[in-house]
C-alpha cells in the first residue's frame, strides 16, 4: 500500500469561486469542544478533581463504545443541558475560549496553516461540524472562518435548552450542508477542498475535487490510500496538548 501524499499546493490559477470545507473538533482543534466546555463549567462550579465530570461523562463513553451513531451519543449530551438558558451557555463558552487561548489552545497545526493558505488565496472557508455554535463560534471567529454550519440545539420559548437537538450535523447532513454552501458561493465542487478526521466526514470529503484526511483514524487512512487522498498528521501547536473527552 502506498503512502498518500501530504497536502499538495493550492490551485490558485483561476478566478472561479473556491470553497474550503473543514470539520472542527479533531480537525482544526484537538478536542471535543462541547465536552471541554462541560469540564470547564463543572470545574468552575467546584469539581476541582474532575471526579464529577467523570461520573457524568463515563456513561456517554460507554454508549459510544457500543457502536451507536454519533447522534445517539450527542442526544444524551444535550439532555444534560435541559433547562439551561442558551445565552448563558454562549457567554460561558466565550469565557472558556478566552482562557483556553490564553493558556494555549491545542490547534492542529497543519490544518490551521492550510486554512490560512486558503484565506490568503481568497477562498471561502466553511466549517461543517457536529459540534454546537456555543464553542464553535469563538474559535471560528478567532480563525476568521466565513461560515459555520453545525448542530443546533432546540430552545423553548424562553430561550432555554430543551435537551433535544433541532438540527444534527452528522453524516448525510454534512453532505447537504456542503451542497448548500457550494450553491451559496456559486462554486464548482471540482475546484473545492475539504478536510476531516472521522468516517462521519466522508460524505463531505467525497463531494469535492480535493479532499484530505487529518490524523490517523485507520478507516480514514485506508480510504485515503485507496483514493489517493492526501493525509497529514494531527500535529499540535507547539507547547499544547490534546484535551481528552
Amino acid at each position: 500500500m502506498t503512502t498518500p501524499p501530504a497536502f499538495p499546493p493550492l490551485d490558485t490559477g483561476h478566478s472561479r469561486p473556491v470553497v474550503a470545507f473543514f470539520d472542527a473538533d479533531e480537525t482544526l482543534i484537538a478536542m471535543k469542544t462541547p465536552f471541554s466546555l462541560l469540564r470547564y463549567r463543572m470545574k468552575r462550579d467546584g469539581d476541582l478533581t474532575g471526579a464529577a465530570y467523570e461520573r457524568v461523562v463515563e456513561p456517554l463513553r460507554r454508549l459510544a463504545a457500543t457502536g451507536v451513531t454519533p447522534v445517539e451519543v450527542v442526544t444524551k449530551f444535550y439532555e444534560l443541558h435541559a433547562g439551561l438558558p442558551w445565552d448563558d451557555v454562549v457567554d460561558e463558552a466565550r469565557e472558556w475560549y478566552a482562557q483556553l487561548r490564553e493558556r494555549g489552545a491545542p490547534f492542529i497545526e497543519p490544518t490551521v496553516a492550510r486554512l490560512r493558505r486558503h484565506q490568503e488565496a481568497g477562498h471561502h472557508t466553511v466549517v461543517v461540524s457536529g459540534s454546537w455554535p456555543a464553542t464553535l463560534l469563538p474559535i471560528t471567529e478567532d480563525l476568521g472562518v466565513d461560515l459555520v454550519l453545525c448542530t443546533e440545539p432546540e430552545l423553548d420559548a424562553e430561550g432555554r435548552m430543551t435537551g433535544a437537538i433541532r438540527h444534527a450535523m452528522f453524516g448525510p447532513a454534512k453532505a447537504d450542508a456542503v451542497r448548500q454552501a457550494l450553491a451559496k458561493f456559486g462554486a464548482d465542487p471540482a475546484d473545492c477542498y475539504a478536510y476531516g478526521d472521522d468516517p462521519g466526514d466522508l460524505t463531505m470529503l467525497s463531494l469535492v475535487g480535493r479532499p484530505a484526511v487529518v490524523g490517523g483514524n485507520p478507516r480514514m487512512t485506508a480510504h485515503a490510500a485507496e483514493k489517493g487522498w492526501p493525509v497529514v498528521p494531527a500535529t499540535l501547536t507547539a507547547g499544547t496538548r490534546r484535551q481528552p473527552v
